[in-house]
Formats: C-alpha cells, structure tokens, sequence
C-alpha cells in the first residue's frame, strides 16, 4: 500500500554493483550485527531517504568472496559471465557517511546471537554473525529514493526490529521542530536501542517474544500499543513495516478505527514468517 504520489516522490539512482569490504563489526543489541562497510568503490553511492535498501551479495558456504552480478546496458541485473549464481538479500541503509567512506548496515538475528543462520534470515544470518574486518560482500542499489515531503503535522512510524533501521534513521533526520511517534515491537527488553529524536517526538517499545507468542501474538500486541497510543491534533502520515500480519493488522487498526485515509499511510512486509528471501515488494494484501 502506497500513499499519493504527492506525499512521496520517487528519485531513480542508476545502478551499480559494489565490492565493499567490512570495516567494523558492532552489536548494538544482542540479536543485532551492525556492520560498517568500506571501500573505494562506495564512492557516488545516494541515499536520500530512511526506507533506501541494498541487495547485498554474499559469499557462497565455504566460500570467501560473493558471485557479483552485472548490470546491463538496459539497466537490468544479469548472471556473470564466468558463470556463478550470485546469492543475495534486501537491506535498508541504516547509515551513510559519504566523508568517512562508510556505509552501516543492521542485519537482524532472528533466531537470537547464537543462531549463525536458521529463521527468515538464512545465509544473511550466518554472515554477519561471524563477519570479521576483512570480509567481503557486494551491495547493488538504491535503485532509487522514496522522498516523503514534510508536509504533516506529525508522523506514526511502527514497526518491528527489521523496520527499526529506517525507524532510527527517520528520527534522525526529521528536522526540528518535527514531532514523531514511534512504536517499536521487540523481543526482549536488550532489544531496545538508544534512538535519537526530535525534541516532540516520543518512542513505545512493545516487548513480546516472537516465538512465544508467534506472528498472531506479536500483530496483537503491536496493534494495542498504537490503540492506546493518543495522536496529536492535525493531519498526521503513517510508515508501517516489519513482518507481514504484523504490518497489515496495524495498518486495519488505522484505516478502520483511527481515521486514516490511505493516502497518508505507507505499508510494506518487509518478511514473512516462516517465507525465505520474501520479496518486500509484494504487497501486503488487503486491508
């Protein structure tokens, strides 16, 4: 579910395949991999909205440097010549400072610090929790940037530790005197991250585990908070995203008990419980 393309606006970037290498490995949370990319090759690399993601390239298992496709001259992405199938997975940006010559990406274990690759993440998991300085990976994209125009009396930003990436990055860069709310589902409470926020803003964090309560559990909880969650006067624009029930069960709060119009809502699944490599870009589906 999109909203007007008044409200949003979509900026191609042409592109280009990357081989970065991993300059640090950080664990903000104990479920989450931060890792700081590098390289020449970053350099011209755009980024001009939160939700911007990446296909990253891997290694094969037991291999040490990914399969690169190669885009051509239509702009498509296509196998290597050499042969070779490139594996990869979406990512949204979490940082980039094109000065320092870094790039950030949050990779989520789904199954916890100790799972090296079972869950929706599969060889995505077991990457980034044994990634080392050194290590090499290839990133194609942004394809493009979905601008949101500032035009809103306040903004709703909910979603799960997948979402939570685009969630950090678009408090940061609301500009003052912007206000903000945030709900935020996790698993436990060392899931919670210190977020940066525009003085008027505020963040709710929902703990609930995904395995105990499952997808049904964790769409109800998430959809209690927001219900319970008073919004500011004035015309207010809603980003939902994370696992696909929990994303639409908010969304169905919204539009039928909180007056939302569809045009000031933004929904994407960015997975699906129980669905390897979901493409984000299916929608949600009705709601």
């Amino acid at each position: 579910m999109n909203s007007d393309e008044s409200i949003v606006r979509l900026v191609r970037h042409p592109l280009k395949i990357r081989r970065l290498g991993v300059k640090r490995v950080a664990a903000p949370t104990p479920r989450v991999r931060r890792i700081t990319l590098a390289g020449p090759e970053l350099e011209g690399l755009v980024t001009l909205a939160p939700e911007d993601h990446v296909k990253v390239f891997f290694p094969a298992p037991g291999a040490r440097l990914p399969v690169l496709p190669v885009v051509t001259p239509e702009g498509r992405i296509a196998p290597p010549a050499e042969g070779g199938r490139p594996v990869a997975r979406d990512y949204t940006l979490r940082r980039h400072d094109a000065a320092a010559g870094e790039l950030d990406i949050d990779f989520f274990l789904h199954g916890g610090a100790g799972d090296a690759g079972g869950g929706e993440s599969g060889i995505a998991a077991a990457w980034a929790a044994r990634a080392q300085p050194g290590d090499v990976v290839g990133i194609g994209g942004p394809r493009g940037s979905h601008v949101m125009a500032e035009v809103f009396d306040w903004y709703l930003l909910v979603g799960d530790e997948t979402a939570l990436p685009a969630i950090a990055r678009r408090l940061e860069e609301f500009a003052p005197p912007t206000r903000a709310l945030a709900v935020v589902v996790v698993a436990d409470e060392a899931e919670r991250q210190a977020l940066r926020a525009p003085a008027a803003s505020g963040v709710t964090w929902v703990v609930c585990p995904p395995d105990a309560a499952g997808t049904a559990g964790r769409a109800a909880a998430l959809t209690e908070a927001v219900r319970g969650l008073p919004f500011p006067d004035g015309r207010g624009f809603a980003w939902v995203a994370g696992e696909v029930t929990e994303a639409r069960a908010v969304a169905r709060h919204l539009l039928g008990e909180r007056g939302f119009e569809r045009s000031r809502m933004e929904v994407s699944g960015h997975w699906k419980r129980g669905v390897s490599n979901h493409d984000h870009h299916t929608p949600v589906g009705e709601v």
